[in-house]
């Protein structure tokens, strides 16, 4: 699986605002150049997550972004998919249909529990989590990766 640069930047864009004040206007100038991101991508990125409702926009002179969704409920499970689509490692994992072979093949099965494990991971981890303190990291993901 390969994360895209958009999911990179707008993952980081969401990050960036989750560290200002509660309610600040984000403009995408300053999106962009706080995460070394084109601004004309990063206008697009956003574009599109206003479309999916977490973010607000506001256009004009004063025009910007803010959260609509407290960055503690939205998941990078979410933003990935919201830029990406699904989370795919295997077509057939998700579409039996999608397989060539007759039958499930001898890997389907570990295909299916990888993915869920993934996306069990992407949906431990908020925006607000890669917000905090890089020195509370480690105890973020040490909370994140029981999977049982």
């Amino acid at each position: 699986m390969n994360i895209s640069r958009a999911s990179d930047y707008a993952i980081r864009g969401l990050v960036y605002m989750a560290k200002q004040p509660a309610g600040t206007v984000c403009f995408v100038k300053d999106i962009a150049k706080n995460t070394n991101s084109p601004a004309s991508f990063m206008s697009k990125i956003f574009q599109t997550l206003a479309k999916s409702a977490i973010v607000n926009s506001f256009t004009g002179t004063k025009g910007g972004f803010t959260f609509n969704i407290q960055p503690e409920n939205i998941t990078i499970k979410q933003v990935i998919e919201i830029i990406d689509g699904p989370i795919l490692l295997n077509r057939c994992a998700v579409n039996k249909s999608a397989c060539n072979e007759i039958g499930n093949c001898d890997v389907h099965y570990m295909w299916v529990d990888i993915r869920k494990i993934l996306i069990k991971a992407l949906n431990s981890y908020s925006i607000a989590d890669f917000a905090k303190d890089k020195k509370n990291s480690k105890e973020v993901l040490s909370q994140s990766m029981q999977y049982s």
